[in-house]
């Protein structure tokens, strides 16, 4: 799909997208150092089916506003930036040609991206916690990570039940 948000078309995928991470992360799974989401299966979903900028705004936007609304508003800059780079970077990838190796290496790339990312801002930025709870999260990411790869699975189905899916984001 040709990116330009000046197509209405654009404007309503990029829009049901953004509503649906945004959905997937809403409803949390607690764990002693933050939370576990399904947000990841929309944001590779949406990096596949429709492109790289999608997956940016997507992915970026409906972790912003999740973290917002689940009184994590601390995060919500950190996870913009992290899952706006997850779902650019899976896309980028695996958009124009979505071979099994190409999703694989997508998810891995995005999972390496979440993980590293999360750690990382929250052992610089004090308020997110520091380098202790950076570390204890690290496992907590990877498994959500691990949940996420089921946006491959959604993907390949709904292309195999819609085929027309790939010609509609390609045009």
């Amino acid at each position: 799909m040709k990116f330009d948000l000046n197509n209405p078309r654009t404007l309503a995928i990029t829009g049901v997208m953004t509503a649906l991470v945004l959905a997937l992360t809403r409803p949390i799974v607690p764990t002693p150092v933050g939370y576990i989401h399904l947000g990841d299966i929309a944001i590779y979903f949406a990096s596949f089916a429709f492109g790289p900028w999608v997956g940016l705004i997507a992915g970026g936007i409906g972790t912003a506003l999740a973290d917002v609304l689940a009184s994590y508003a601390s995060f919500a800059p950190l996870s913009f930036i992290v899952h706006g780079a997850q779902g650019f970077v899976a896309g980028w990838i695996a958009y124009k040609n979505p071979t099994p190796a190409r999703l694989a290496l997508a998810v891995l790339a995005g999972a390496l991206i979440v993980v590293v990312g999360y750690w990382a801002g929250e052992s610089l930025i004090p308020i997110l916690g520091g380098p202790s709870k950076a570390w204890a999260e690290v496992p907590f990411n990877v498994v959500q990570e691990l949940i996420g790869t089921l946006g491959v699975v959604v993907y390949v189905a709904v292309a195999r039940a819609y085929p027309r899916l790939r010609q509609a984001s390609h045009s």
